[in-house]
């Protein structure tokens, strides 16, 4: 698989190279695919979407409005592409 790098907004860039699934923007957080979980809410009234990235011992919300969902998009197939549980 082809890096696949996808910059949310100007301070967040989402990185799956296969593996390792890294979100860049304050800290930076890796998740390796066989212990990560996502689990994508559905839009709020402000059409936020909270996507949780989980795996033991590690939990990180990332919240994306439409725009940003629209971009991340690529993300979730591609993880679940390479095995992982997502869940909406």
């Amino acid at each position: 698989m082809d890096l696949l790098e996808v910059e949310i907004d100007q301070n967040r860039v989402i990185a799956f190279d296969g593996r390792v699934l890294e979100v860049f923007g304050g800290s930076v957080r890796r998740f390796h695919i066989e212990l990560l979980a996502v689990n994508v809410s559905s839009p709020d009234k402000n059409g936020v979407r909270q996507v949780m990235l989980q795996q033991p011992g590690t939990e990180t919300g990332v919240p994306l409005d439409e725009a940003a969902f629209e971009k991340f998009q690529p993300v979730p197939d591609a993880l679940q592409g390479a095995g992982v549980r997502v869940t909406t």
